[in-house]
């Protein structure tokens, strides 16, 4: 990992020398000679890298040059930030810098010097980059380039068939109310749950009407998982100022009505039980709960059910899958067959038939393509495996040799990526276009790592090949985004014993992360405990309660100069995790201009004081990602553009921000994420996105009626764009660019609001567009859809289309069942105002979600044979006119999830198993309520609460 942190030291220097090669010219030599002792500090490190976890000196040695690069990146940058500024009336200042620069230059040149002589003394040796390691580390990312995203996400079942039988015919039965399946970390016990879960979705004569899926972390937030549950059952949200009590009663209702089928994954601990557990428990209830824990005791909550190690056929053969994801053995190893099995399962006993053990076993070998190399890894195995509490009542927690080879076998640019992936707290998911600037913003990404660099690939494509690897190796999982033709990922998460793996290496690598949890007190506290154990490099903080001020005195959360290593810091996460409310962030509780090193800061869910932004922020000169996302401020202040080497700035989800007009001046703003209008509230505000924003990569929320687009022209590189258009004039302007200036688009989303009045041909213009792929179109249209012909749609990558008042009044089937990517189609509130409307035979080839939601005049609707054919979920809502669902629908085979719901007259005509319109073969999840029924259950529910009340003051 030191590697990797001197590595981005030389990239950042050297990326500065080619931007700002003219304030650098007095200082030149100097910075060159550092890039020299730099990369022979990298080469020796190499050498290092297997020798630092057994001596103390060693790794003493190997933090000092760590900090040391550290240093010299940030005094470059600082000195080309101080150059750019003072201009020539300040030359003795500039004078003054250039001989401090030089002399701080000097001072980590002598340390670095002195630390390698140390080292060589000590035995290292200097390893110099050869071709073979660099053809190998081409190898894996051009095996990402041409796998991704084809490689299977999914976990291969193998070896659990038996236990997946008994599990399902468990759940099924009327004995158990609670079934527990338990078993020590990686054994599989979510991926059983989830095969169980998908199978009572999808089987004929199905038990259940009703699923949800929650994950429970060590700490258990009751009031979340109820919500969870909830608004999974009725596929509504929910309040968040219902109580505890309402939820629970709300959710006995819904069991009560419908046969439900809930998974609780990963219970820690029997009080988290106790706690929510009268929302499931009560007599009459048609649930069945199914939870997953590690511990026995907690297993005897319900029926228990341990599962097992592989057999060693059975690991053999998951490990086959994982090392071999493509085809069967390869030809390169067709003649050692026979070895290459017995080499095989003397690895799957070593890592003791583990199925996460096994499955990154297989991630590790899959970039291995002789048998040296797997008699290499086999050598390097350690046979003691990692034991989660469970099966003795022992909580060892140790790493066994399976996770750390992984984690090893990586090369030394994923190793970096990997370990940040720690400040993600337990079952968290991330976003991956965040986590990719993230990376980005602390230099983690590179394009020599990337080695052959194709002329339209960005940092940003670098990174999620970065990813896939990671995924591919079996450690992070991907959600993939099936919304976007190119099928990017959406989201990663953790698995809970790779996360565990991440954290006890943080120690090991000398990485320094920290997580924290405010719950109240003092946050300078917390601050000044989190800086005095260790250097922080990167640090996570989850609020769980408001930033409370004691005895009314501002000053004394004031963070103070004692905490010296919050210098060193590069990346702070503050997290709101209080549910309904924001934390208010007070303008005395830090000064940030005390972690002067900051690359990334994020703020989720805040509320600042004044409605300004915290004090310091604009003075963190080495900031490349600032994220303000659903925080209440008023406005930024101008002295934002003194952020000279900002990349990211993130605003959504944030409202009525005013952001200066100086985004010109900063010039490296590659991803510009815009907070949401209200354009009653927002007046004569205008933002303008002109000439000095070349280099945006990235155009989330741009509104026609505050934003000023005037560089068209100049945004080559745009490769994200979504917008929300209110008017006609605005609405050609930017689908003129899109089609013609922004031929990179691989996401683009335009949405068309009130007050836009679209033409026909502006209509034609959108459908044929080749470029844009999420369109939602909240306006009249009426008959414009007539005109537009086949061959203006025949191009279209348009993957969903959302109406909404569109009071459309012929039927547009036969027109939008030509687009050919086509994948969602949703109408909405009076978008189409007719009375019948026909899907015609083999349209909407693409087609998996369709939603018909408060259509008051439909009254027919058909389906022929051949439309529709991967259609997976289906929701028809508040159609009173509309009296059965076609009979089309029982040719299409692939239809997963049905819900229908404020439609009493259909809803009694629809029954689980052999329900109208729908033979045996098909039994999608059903969803069925009515406004009859809910009045029903609350009258039901009172009286049950009315009794219970008298019985009790009698």
């Amino acid at each position: 990992m030191a590697e990797a942190a001197v590595s981005v030291a030389l990239k950042t220097i050297g990326d500065l020398l080619l931007e700002e090669g003219k304030f650098l010219l007095g200082v030149g030599g100097e910075v060159k000679a550092l890039q020299t002792k730099l990369k022979e500090a990298k080469c020796i490190l190499k050498d290092a890298a297997t020798n630092q976890h057994r001596s103390e000196c060693v790794r003493n040695w190997v933090v000092e040059m760590i900090d040391d690069s550290y240093r010299a990146e940030d005094a470059i940058a600082a000195y080309a930030v101080r150059s750019s500024s003072d201009g020539r009336r300040r030359l003795l200042s500039r004078c003054y810098s250039h001989r401090q620069l030089a002399s701080e230059i000097s001072d980590i040149i002598s340390n670095l010097a002195r630390v390698t002589n140390s080292m060589q003394e000590y035995g290292m040796r200097c390893i110099i980059d050869g071709p073979a390691e660099s053809e190998s580390d081409n190898q894996n990312l051009n095996w990402g380039r041409k796998t991704f995203p084809d490689f299977q996400i999914d976990d291969c079942f193998v070896g659990m068939e038996d236990e997946l039988r008994r599990l399902v015919s468990l759940v099924s039965d009327s004995d158990h109310r609670v079934i527990s399946v338990w078993g020590m970390g990686g054994i599989g016990k979510t991926t059983v749950a989830r095969k169980v879960y998908n199978q009572m979705m999808q089987a004929e004569n199905r038990c259940f009407d009703s699923f949800a899926w929650v994950c429970i972390t060590q700490q258990c937030q009751i009031r979340t998982v109820l919500k969870d549950v909830l608004e999974q059952l009725k596929e509504v949200c929910v309040s968040s100022l219902q109580s505890d009590t309402q939820l629970i009663e709300q959710l006995c209702m819904v069991q009560r009505s419908k046969r439900c089928l809930i998974v609780i994954d990963d219970l820690w601990e029997i009080s988290h039980w106790d706690a929510f557990k009268h929302a499931f428990l009560v007599r009459d209830l048609k649930s069945k709960i199914l939870v997953t824990t590690r511990k026995q005791k907690v297993a005897e909550i319900g029926f228990s059910l341990e599962l097992g190690l592989l057999d060693m056929d059975g690991a053999w053969e998951l490990l086959k899958k994982k090392a071999f994801p493509h085809a069967n053995i390869p030809d390169y190893f067709s003649f050692q067959e026979i070895e290459l099995q017995s080499i095989g399962k003397e690895m799957v006993r070593k890592c003791g038939r583990l199925p996460l053990a096994v499955s990154l076993l297989g991630g590790v070998l899959s970039k291995k393509n002789c048998m040296r190399d797997w008699e290499f890894v086999n050598e390097n195995i350690n046979t003691s495996i990692y034991r989660g509490e469970g099966h003795d009542g022992k909580d060892n927690n140790q790493i066994d040799g399976v996770l750390s080879l992984s984690y090893e076998d990586l090369p030394y640019y994923l190793k970096l990526c990997f370990l940040y992936l720690g400040v993600l707290k337990e079952d968290e998911s991330i976003r991956a276009g965040d986590l990719y600037r993230m990376w980005i913003a602390q230099g983690m990404i590179s394009y020599e790592n990337g080695h052959r660099r194709r002329g339209d690939e960005t940092l940003m494509d670098i990174a999620e090949l970065y990813l896939s690897e990671l995924a591919s190796r079996s450690l992070v999982q991907v959600e993939v985004d099936d919304g976007v033709p190119t099928k990017k990922f959406k989201s990663c998460r953790l698995h809970d014993v790779v996360r565990e793996l991440c954290l006890s290496m943080w120690q090991k690598e000398c990485y320094n992360v920290q997580t924290l949890k405010y719950e109240g007190g003092r946050f300078s506290t917390l601050l000044r405990d989190a800086f005095s154990r260790f250097t922080t490099r990167h640090l996570a903080i989850r609020f769980t309660r408001q930033l409370q001020l004691e005895g009314g005195h501002d000053h004394e959360l004031t963070i103070t100069g004692e905490e010296e290593n919050g210098k060193y810091l590069r990346s702070l996460h503050m997290h709101n995790d209080i549910n309904g409310s924001k934390v208010e962030f007070q303008q005395s509780v830090v000064d940030f201009r005390k972690f002067k090193s900051l690359r990334g800061l994020s703020f989720i869910r805040f509320k600042f004081e004044g409605g300004k932004l915290p004090r310091g922020i604009t003075d963190l000169v080495h900031l490349r990602y600032l994220c303000l996302r659903s925080c209440e401020i008023d406005e930024l202040p101008s002295s934002i553009s003194n952020l000279v080497y900002l990349e990211t700035l993130d605003l959504l989800l944030s409202r009525n921000i005013r952001i200066p007009n100086v985004l010109k001046k900063m010039f490296r703003l590659k991803h510009l994420l815009l907070p949401d209008y209200d354009r009653e509230r927002i007046g004569n505000y205008r933002l303008r996105l002109d000439e000095g924003l070349d280099q945006l990569e990235t155009l989330m929320g741009f509104n026609s009626s505050v934003h000023e687009l005037s560089c068209v022209t100049g945004m080559k590189n745009l490769r994200r764009f979504s917008a929300y258009i209110y008017h006609g004039g605005s609405f050609s302007a930017v689908m003129n660019a899109i089609a013609t200036n922004w031929n990179r688009l691989v996401n683009c989303v335009v949405k068309v609001r009130k007050g836009c009045q679209l033409t026909e041909m502006q209509l034609m213009q959108a459908f044929a567009c080749p470029n844009l792929h999420v369109l939602g179109i909240y306006v009249e249209l009426r008959n414009l859809l007539r005109e537009c012909g086949r061959e203006m749609i025949i191009s279209s990558n348009l993957a969903c289309l959302y109406l909404a008042e569109c009071q459309i009044d012929e039927d547009p089937m036969e027109m939008l069942g030509k687009l050919p990517s086509l994948t969602e189609l949703s109408f909405w509130e009076r978008s189409f105002v007719g009375e019948e409307m026909t899907c015609p035979a083999f349209s909407f080839p693409r087609l998996k979600i369709f939603k018909l939601i408060n259509l008051a005049n439909l009254r027919e609707w058909r389906v022929e044979e051949g439309a529709m054919p991967v259609l997976s979920e289906l929701h028809v809502r508040n159609c009173p006119r509309l009296e059965k669902v076609p009979d089309g629908l029982s040719d299409i085979f692939s239809l997963q999830k049905l819900t229908i719901r404020g439609m009493p007259e259909l809803s009694d005509g629809v029954s689980i198993g052999g329900r109208r319109g729908f033979p045996q073969k098909t039994q999608p999840q059903l969803n069925i309520s009515s406004p009859i029924l809910n009045i029903l259950n609350y009258f039901f529910t009172f009286t049950v609460c009315l009794f219970l009340y008298l019985l009790i003051i009698n």
